[in-house]
């Protein structure tokens, strides 16, 4: 297996393993990494926004060394069709882990209140 990087707008945004090409090409192509990329954010934006060109390509020396220490960024992929790890090169946060429908108007004077 080797590594891969999908590139958006020149910056590596996620690295897997495929075994060669044409299967790294077919991993860009899942619905559930393609989702995961436009939900996902980094520094208040999507990672991909849905339209551009996602490349790909070898890892940096860098982006190796963190797919070699596989992060906590590090995430099983769900998909029906592959279940590999992929790991995130740039910090990501999932909004959808924060929604707040308690109703409280996040207003809470702590215990006892």
């Amino acid at each position: 297996m080797t590594v891969y990087v999908a590139e958006v707008s020149g910056r590596g945004i996620v690295a897997f393993e495929a075994a060669n090409d044409a299967a790294a090409a077919t991993r860009l192509t899942d619905r559930t990494l393609l989702r995961d990329l436009r939900v996902l954010q980094n520094e208040g934006r999507s990672l991909w926004d849905g339209v551009s060109q996602i490349g790909l390509r070898e890892p940096s020396p860098p982006e190796l060394e963190i797919w070699q220490e596989r992060p906590a960024t590090a995430t099983a992929s769900l998909s029906d069709d592959d279940r590999s790890w992929r790991v995130y090169l740039v910090a990501v946060v999932d909004p959808t882990e924060f929604d707040d429908d308690d109703d409280d108007d996040d207003y809470d004077d702590g215990p006892g209140d």
